[in-house]
């Protein structure tokens, strides 16, 4: 990750989204697998989030990562 490669399969998750405050650094970021798990985490908080307008405001029990999750022998 800190060269900017990701391995094969995977994405760098923000635990908080830029959206909502996050920011770029290392520890506001997951090492996270595409297939299940980042795809399940988007796409609920897509649903989460749905039919919000710019300015509305509600409380979320956001999914983030507790811990990173990296690929074995990668």
């Amino acid at each position: 990750m800190k060269k900017g490669n990701n391995p094969k399969g995977w994405q760098v998750h923000h635990d908080l989204p830029l959206d909502d405050g996050g920011t770029n650094t290392f520890e506001n970021l997951t090492l996270i697998q595409n297939h299940p798990y980042h795809k399940v985490i988007t796409n609920t908080q897509r649903t989460l989030t749905k039919g919000l307008q710019p300015g509305d405001s509600v409380d979320i029990s956001w999914p983030i990562p507790k811990h990173n999750i990296y690929p074995k022998g990668e």
